[in-house]
């Protein structure tokens, strides 16, 4: 690969800005992991991960009534919320974000500092 000959020498960052986040959040609690089909050299080169919900369905009644209902049931819908691809670089930096995220959550729960209606932010 070449670089252009006015390409800077040093790296520059640049401040990101999100848009469109005044959708709604939703509750993800089912997800798929699969790799995209293989490339001209036989292998795959991108990660597809899917993300749904599933409610758990409405059984009442007495135990057997309700183990009956659930035996019946066969299969659950699951709503897709969204389907992403990422390349392996991608998914380690996806990785490094949510393992931070948990950590930071951790920290906070022991410390007593967070409480359910915090928000913290961390990006790639």
């Amino acid at each position: 690969m070449t670089t252009p000959e006015n390409a800077p020498n040093d790296s520059v960052e640049i401040r990101l800005v999100w848009r469109n986040t005044d959708v709604p959040s939703r509750p993800a609690n089912q997800f798929i992991v699969s790799l995209s089909l293989p490339n001209a050299a036989g292998q795959a080169d991108a990660i597809h991960l899917t993300l749904g919900q599933a409610d758990p369905p409405i059984i009442s009644g007495s135990p057997a009534q309700m183990e009956q209902d659930l035996r019946q049931l066969g299969t659950l819908p699951v709503e897709t919320l969204g389907r992403y691809v990422l390349t392996r670089a991608r998914l380690g930096e996806l990785i490094q974000v949510l393992q931070r995220a948990a950590s930071n959550y951790d920290s906070m729960r022991q410390s007593g500092g967070l409480t359910d209606g915090d928000t913290h932010a961390d990006t790639a």
